[in-house]
């Protein structure tokens, strides 16, 4: 068994601006269980560009407001209580349509997207 404080979680952010923070709870590295886990701080107006989860299947789980993830054509809205999976082929964007942070737990199966969330700068440091 192992705990993962949020004030331990190592932080990252993706090399673009205006987006989401990133904290690891679990994965992406040596001796990392099957399945990864990070929490995702989306400030309001934020947004990732499309990308994919780099051969994860991820399910994405809103702990506070709202999240828009688009594929192609499609788009959903996201929120407290609900839950999205986006499959490893699938190319998405997100953005938060919201008036307050968004808080999203995301876990990453297998957690090769973890591993490349473990490679982003410290926020900041882009």
């Amino acid at each position: 068994m192992e705990l993962v404080r949020a004030d331990e979680a190592p932080r990252h952010s993706p090399p673009a601006p205006n987006t989401p923070t990133v904290e690891v709870l679990f994965g992406g590295d040596e001796n990392s269980p099957d399945v990864g886990v990070v929490r995702v701080h989306v400030p309001v107006g934020a947004a990732m560009p499309e990308h994919d989860h780099g051969g994860s299947d991820v399910v994405l789980t809103p702990v506070v407001g709202v999240v828009e993830i688009t594929h192609g054509d499609d788009t959903i809205h996201v929120g407290v209580g609900d839950a999205a999976l986006v499959r490893k082929d699938e190319r998405v964007s997100l953005r938060n349509p919201g008036d307050v942070v968004a808080e999203v737990i995301v876990s990453a199966g297998p957690p090769v997207f973890v591993a490349g969330i473990r490679t982003w700068p410290e926020p900041g440091a882009a």
